[in-house]
Order: C-alpha cells, then sequence, then structure tokens
C-alpha cells in the first residue's frame, strides 16, 4: 500500500514540475531600474541559442501591448523605459518565450513599481544672503517617454519626491538642521538660518519616491561654506580698501604727470599760419595811428610823378615857379630849387591842408 501511494506522489510531482517548467522555469527575467528607467533582463539555461523572445507591457486598467522594439528579438535584455509614463498606477511586464513559429510561452508577469526604483544623488549648491543660507537642490536625469531623446529630463518633472536637506556643523556633527519639503518645481530651494558666525557649515540632501521612503536615493556630495561673522568684516573691509589706495595712488600719479608735461608742449606749439583763403587773414592789421602835426611835414613835387593829382598841386604852386629862391615871410624860412623842382613851403602846406 505504500508503495502506490509513493509511486502516485512522485508522479504527482513530475508533473506539476513539467507543467512549472514549461510554463514558468524556462527563463528567470529580472527587472532593473535607474532614476525611472526600466530593463529587464532574463536568463534561459536551457534554452537554444536560437530562441527568439517577445517583451510586453501593461498599466492598470489596460491590455497588454507588445514592446515594438523588442519583438521576436534573440537577445537577453530590453529597455521598456519609453514605455511607462504614470508610476501611481500598476505597471506590469512579461517575457515571452518562442518555441516555434507558431508556440510562445508567457512567463509570469512581473510587476514593476516603487520597490524596483533605484536613484543617483542629487547635487547640491549653498549660497549665502545675509545670515541666511540657501541651499539648492538638482536632481539627475531620468529616461522616459515623457522625455525627449538627447534632452536632460530632471526625475522631478516626472514625479514630486519627498527632498531632505541637513545643515550640520563641519566640526561638531551633532550641531544640524535638518528640512524636509515636498518638492512640485525643477530645482528644490531651502532655507537655513540661526548659524553660529564664525563657523563652517555643509550641506547634504536626498530624496524618496512620494509616499514610499524605501525609494530613496544617496546622500549627495557635501558642499560646505563659511559663515563670515560681523566683527570679521571690518578688517576685510580695511584690507580691501588699502589694497584698493595702493592700485589707485600711482595710477593718479602718472595720470597727472602726464596733464602736466602735456600742458607745455601745448603752449610751446607754433601757431599754425591762418589759411590763404581765410579772408580774415587777408586783411593787414594797421598799427596804431600817432598823431602828426600836418606843419612838420615837408613835401616834394616834381614836374613828371604820375600818382599825384597834377592839378591840386599847380594850383597850390603856380605862385612860385619863376622865382629861384623864395622867401616865406610867415616862417622866415627860404626854400631854394636847384634842380628845376618846385618847394612848397611849411607853413603853407599847413595852411592849404
Amino acid at each position: 500500500m505504500e508503495t502506490p501511494g509513493v509511486t502516485t506522489v512522485g508522479l504527482g510531482l513530475c508533473v506539476v514540475l513539467l507543467i512549472t517548467g514549461s510554463t514558468g522555469s524556462v527563463c528567470y527575467p529580472a527587472v532593473e531600474s535607474l532614476d525611472l528607467g526600466c530593463l529587464l533582463r532574463w536568463d534561459c539555461p536551457h534554452a537554444s541559442p536560437n530562441t527568439t523572445f517577445t517583451v510586453q507591457t501593461k498599466t492598470q486598467g489596460g491590455p497588454w501591448q507588445d514592446v515594438p522594439w523588442c519583438v521576436w528579438v534573440p537577445s537577453r535584455s530590453c529597455d521598456v523605459s519609453q514605455a511607462f509614463s504614470n508610476f501611481e498606477l500598476y505597471n506590469m511586464i512579461r517575457l515571452g518565450v518562442h518555441l516555434s513559429p507558431n508556440s510562445t510561452i508567457w512567463m509570469k508577469p512581473r510587476k514593476f513599481d516603487y520597490s524596483d526604483f533605484t536613484f543617483s544623488p542629487p547635487s547640491v549648491s549653498a549660497s549665502l544672503k545675509d545670515d541666511q543660507v540657501l541651499v539648492k537642490v538638482q536632481y539627475p536625469c531620468a529616461a522616459n517617454k515623457r522625455c525627449s531623446p538627447g534632452r536632460c529630463c530632471p526625475i522631478s518633472e516626472l514625479i514630486d519626491p519627498w527632498t531632505t536637506v541637513t545643515v550640520y556643523n563641519e566640526l561638531n556633527h551633532s550641531e544640524h538642521q535638518s528640512r524636509t519639503v515636498w518638492t512640485q518645481e525643477v530645482v528644490s530651494h531651502v532655507e537655513f538660518s540661526g548659524l553660529a558666525p564664525g563657523q563652517n557649515y555643509c550641506a547634504v540632501a536626498n530624496y524618496s519616491f512620494p509616499t514610499f521612503s524605501i525609494a530613496a536615493s544617496p546622500k549627495s556630495a557635501p558642499q560646505c561654506f563659511a559663515i563670515v561673522s560681523k566683527s570679521g568684516l571690518l578688517p576685510a573691509l580695511c584690507l580691501g580698501t588699502g589694497l584698493f589706495s595702493l592700485l589707485l595712488v600711482p595710477l593718479l600719479t602718472v595720470f597727472l604727470r602726464r596733464l602736466r608735461q602735456a600742458a607745455p608742449t601745448t603752449e610751446n606749439q607754433p601757431k599754425t599760419p591762418a589759411s590763404v583763403h581765410d579772408p580774415v587773414s587777408l586783411v593787414p592789421l594797421s598799427p596804431v595811428p600817432v598823431p602828426v602835426d600836418p606843419c612838420h611835414i615837408h613835401l616834394e613835387f616834381t614836374d613828371d610823378q604820375k600818382s599825384i593829382d597834377s592839378s591840386s598841386i599847380q594850383d597850390q604852386t603856380s605862385t612860385h615857379t619863376t622865382d629861384p629862391l623864395r622867401h616865406d615871410p610867415s616862417s622866415g624860412a627860404a626854400y631854394w630849387d636847384s634842380s628845376g623842382k618846385k618847394l612848397v613851403s611849411a607853413s603853407h602846406l599847413c595852411l592849404t591842408l
């Protein structure tokens, strides 16, 4: 009685193994995810090298659909990152093994959710504003069909992560502050205040999938900075002013020297002669007239002089042409004409003028 029972159990176990092996144990699929990407890999130790595969995906409420670039492929992996767009719904993946053109065995579907997610750490930068510190958090790029190829699409465009930023004293880690924010922007900004002046601090950040802290990124590399005390600003200000003065004084000295050298040069330069075409230069400058007594003028007239009005001269000298020696009774001066020239007395000329 025991032998038939054992035989029956053994046959049943073989049937179960046969069914499981033919439908679920031919290949072993596994999902790898980084920054919302999804890569399906599978291992088929008993499949022939010529075996081909097809991958299908399904989103909650929808039908199974072929992944266009993973249909009847001989490879052992398929990137299905572009197949998913909504991570708040259930997403499923399954692998089909083509044993023949008319025979396909589908492996057990594999879910794709937050438990598969892994993330790269973010990057942080810190800036000081008065007595506050502003920490900026940037997220890594994601691979998803909602992001165009060749463009960095931060994961904060696809999900709204919870972001935790911690600022701690570089020498005393027990002195720290933490802020957790629900990020709904591409970049997160978190402010901190009340940090001790004169101390060095560092900021780190990480993030997690919304509502599931189990899917969290590692912490970022620390970004360190110093809080400058107000009392330390005065020496720095004085030092800066002194350095500025040292640079400014030589420049001013050189500038003034050049001005002094240029001034005499400009004054000693000869004046440029007026142009020939300048109408002002054509007018001669007449000297200041000096008053002259007409009675002191001695004029000599000749018979052949053409430039003097002869008629007026003849009228004035007609009575003196016959005598070689004439006496002027009013002045007592005598004028002698030895070469045939006509002389006019000074007193007569004075009276005539």
